[in-house]
């Protein structure tokens, strides 16, 4: 049995051939690079030099870059959405779901995931109409189930804003945290996320 990391970082006991185990590596590499250099920037040449293989090998789990630009982007939002569930089905009070999951969404987006994060947010434009309709609609659902998070909270008076715009600016002021964050900063993922919570919901009585 093997150990094989998941693109946020954790690691999972798996028995899977050797063959999955570098597609795995190819899409943590790329991940990396695009995120480094761009999608446009990155050449198959630098992914198969980060993972120690000839030019040509990746070629034999991927038809081309750009499929394994779209396979970064779906396992990215495809990990949100299942760290998302997962902290939804501890069943909490809306309040401290709603905190939980902001931790959740900033820790992934900012820490061990934010190679996926990135491409999922500022390379998946590189994608053709149809493979942006598969992103689209997962990216809508992760919205989906965040909404429901927050329906929780206008149910419970804790939001101090329950408007549609107001809904919208807080899943944009997380995501957009990625363009700005300094993991050398004073603040990490979890102190940004406290703080974007104080700031949207109302004071304890």
């Amino acid at each position: 049995m093997e150990v094989l990391s998941k693109p946020d970082g954790a690691s999972v006991a798996t028995t899977a051939a050797p063959d999955a185990n570098r597609r795995g590596d190819i899409i943590r590499a790329a991940g990396r690079l695009f995120h480094q250099k761009g999608y446009n920037g990155t050449t198959i040449r630098d992914i198969a030099d980060a993972v120690n293989m000839r030019s040509g090998s990746p070629f034999y789990h991927f038809k081309s870059k750009h499929e394994i630009l779209f396979t970064v982007t779906t396992e990215g939002i495809e990990v949100m959405l299942r760290n998302l569930e997962m902290v939804i089905a501890r069943q909490q009070p809306p309040r401290a779901c709603f905190e939980a999951c902001v931790i959740t969404h900033m820790n992934y987006l900012l820490g061990p995931g934010r190679d996926f994060a990135w491409v999922m947010l500022y390379e998946s434009r590189l994608l053709d109409p149809t493979e942006r309709a598969v992103v689209h609609c997962m990216s809508a659902r992760y919205e989906e189930v965040f909404s429901a998070v927050l329906d929780r909270l206008v149910a419970s008076g804790d939001l101090r804003d329950a408007s549609a715009i107001a809904r919208k600016l807080i899943l944009g002021a997380i995501n957009w945290s990625a363009q700005w964050y300094d993991e050398n900063g004073a603040s990490d993922p979890q102190a940004i996320a406290q703080q974007l919570c104080a700031l949207v919901l109302r004071e304890k009585n």
